[in-house]
């Protein structure tokens, strides 16, 4: 007996199985490789080392180890994002595999269905061989792609994917093909070759293997990568940051330690052909608000760009940018963390691929060699006293102090802003109280060379008056800010601002604070929180696809179990049966050979 009901839970049990199991498989190398991986380990160990600095800033042993920590962790982010590429590479090749498979299967069906329709105009009966056949080329299509299944009058089918379009038709099979991506030519999508020609249908595929890949490429594997180069853009722009606002051991402002992969973006090739000289390049303005999706610019009517979201098409931002001098536009996406600069000619409608993290890993280096470059040293230390012959002499009467300091964006309410020390600055500055007091409050003058910078007031036994100084480039920009407080000024008392030396720390300590430091997720996540973060939610993916992989194995081998009871062949029956065929032939053989004896006895006797 054949039930085409339970024939056709088979084949969609089939699909889901192997879509399943594609995916589950994927996400355990994804998985493997990230937590193989070491990268909160590497983290750690490299905030290590800076803090060793920190603790003895003039020692050049301690600044080659911590350039040795950056020089494994960028090496690290660097492997695994690699890994991660190879994962990629290899969907590629098992798409490629899967349609070849999809198409030579779709025309053996249809070959099938042209000798089935022939052999019932024979009048020869119902080909069950032919159909049988058909059959288990159907459930091996299942298991590469989603399909349903039409049945004709003539006893022949029609094969459809999940989108509707048909895979086969009587006896005509349509292709499937892989091609570049619009966007990223080194990914595949999946084109459908019909009577109206080809069209990309990637994004409606599901079930099978090739469903399998397609969403473990989209909904796990390229998530991954984002969020791991969100990752090392993120310590390095901080790290890159906090080592631009000190001095390293020759009084010069540090440099970069880091550098990761920019911004990518792709120009859809549908785009217009006068288009094909515009550059767009992006830069990340503000690690904070990025997520570590990716994005589709699309230039509209009137000069506008509108910028959406590449996952769920939600548009999130429409600008007309501001145009420089020298024509190029810049597009400013601060909520998302970026800016985009548009240079060249761009047609109504072209669109792009914005792909603000994606690189941020692969691209990961440690470009500091020398050790003596690692900016240390605050840019700027408050000592009581004055400097007299190049020596500090402190005659103060008072307990006036300036803080360690710190960098702020921007000045602080009631701040005494300082302009024109310099950074790095040359000489020195002196703060200087220009009456004594012990309670209530003092003012004060800070002069460099004879001039005047700045003048203010602060308040005796008060948390103190912040004094702002100005970094004059950018980066870093902002100011660098000091605590003034005490409880006791004498008249004439000084505090001589100066560079930090070899031996002060201050920045060093900074930067080993950005440990613990907010960052990510809008200042939420520190480094290691947002590795752990990145881990987890691979971890929790991978662990629900395996249940499904398992459930719907389940589900599979409950249907076959189903259509074998209904239509299957119970084999302890027919064992019955051929036992009880064999004592029928032994007792006819045994009849016939009586009947032989008979016969010749009867002949031998005449």
């Amino acid at each position: 007996m054949y039930s085409s009901f339970l024939q056709g839970q088979v084949w969609s049990a089939s699909a889901g199985s192997s879509g399943a199991a594609t995916l589950s498989q994927g996400l355990q190398q994804i998985l493997g490789v990230l937590s193989s991986g070491s990268v909160s380990t590497q983290i750690q160990q490299f905030f290590s080392g800076v803090a060793q600095v920190a603790a003895n800033p003039s020692d050049i042993p301690s600044r080659q180890a911590m350039l040795g920590d950056a020089q494994t962790l960028s090496n690290t982010f660097q492997s695994l994002a690699q890994q991660l590429n190879q994962i990629g590479q290899g969907i590629n090749q098992q798409m490629q595999q899967s349609v070849s498979s999809i198409n030579q299967l779709s025309t053996q069906i249809a070959q099938l269905n042209q000798q089935i329709a022939n052999s019932a105009g024979l009048g020869n009966g119902t080909p069950n061989d032919l159909l049988d056949q058909r059959d288990q080329l159907l459930t091996q299509l299942n298991a590469q792609v989603g399909v349903q299944v039409v049945r004709q009058n003539n006893s022949q089918i029609n094969v459809f994917l999940s989108n509707g379009q048909a895979l086969v038709a009587g006896s005509t099979a349509f292709s499937l093909k892989t091609q570049a991506s619009p966007y990223n030519q080194q990914n595949l999508d999946i084109a459908y070759e019909g009577a109206q020609g080809s069209a990309d249908i990637t994004k409606n595929l599901s079930g099978g293997i090739l469903g399998g890949l397609l969403q473990l490429r989209a909904q796990s594997l390229q998530p991954a990568e984002n969020g791991l180069g969100l990752l090392a853009d993120g310590i390095a722009a901080q790290v890159n940051g906090q080592q631009a606002q000190g001095l390293n051991l020759q009084g010069s402002s540090g440099t970069a330690i880091f550098q990761t992969g920019g911004v990518q973006i792709f120009a859809n090739s549908s785009n217009s052909s006068g288009s094909s000289a515009a550059a767009l390049q992006g830069k990340i303005t503000n690690i904070g608000n990025l997520t570590g999706d990716e994005y589709i610019l699309r230039k509209g009517a009137s000069g506008y760009w509108q910028l959406s979201n590449a996952s769920t098409g939600a548009v999130l931002q429409t600008t007309s940018g501001t145009v420089s001098t020298g024509g190029a536009t810049s597009l400013n996406f601060s909520t998302e963390g970026f800016q985009v600069q548009v240079s060249g000619s761009v047609a109504t409608g072209d669109r792009f691929l914005v792909e603000p993290t994606r690189l941020g890993a692969a691209g990961m280096q440690t470009i500091m060699s020398d050790p003596s470059q690692i900016a240390a040293a605050s840019p700027y230390v408050g000592s009581p006293g004055v400097m007299t012959s190049g020596a500090l002499v402190n005659n103060n009467l008072g307990n006036m102090t300036l803080s360690a300091g710190q960098f702020v964006s921007g000045s602080t309410a009631g701040a005494v802003q300082v302009s024109g020390l310099g950074f790095p600055m040359t000489g020195t500055a002196e703060l200087q109280f220009s009456n004594g007091a012990s309670s209530g409050s003092a003012d004060f003058t800070i002069t460099a060379n004879g001039t005047t910078l700045a003048s203010g007031t602060v308040a005796l036994g008060s948390s103190g008056t912040a004094i702002d100084i100005a970094y004059p480039n950018d980066p870093p920009g902002g100011y660098y800010q000091m605590l003034l407080s005490g409880t006791l000024v004498g008249k004439g008392d000084t505090i001589t601002i100066s560079p930090g030396g070899a031996g002060s720390n201050g920045n060093a300590q900074a930067m080993a604070g950005l440990a613990t430091q907010g960052i990510f997720n809008g200042g939420a996540n520190n480094a290691n929180a947002q590795a752990a973060q990145l881990l987890t939610q691979v971890t929790t993916q991978a662990n629900q696809a395996q249940d499904q992989a398992q459930a719907q194995a389940s589900v599979l081998s409950q249907a076959q179990s189903a259509q074998q009871s209904y239509s299957g062949v119970n084999l302890d029956q027919e064992a019955a049966n051929l036992i009880l065929y064999q004592q029928a032939y032994q007792a006819a053989a045994k009849a016939i050979s009586v009947g032989n004896t008979l016969f010749q006895s009867l002949i031998q006797a005449l």
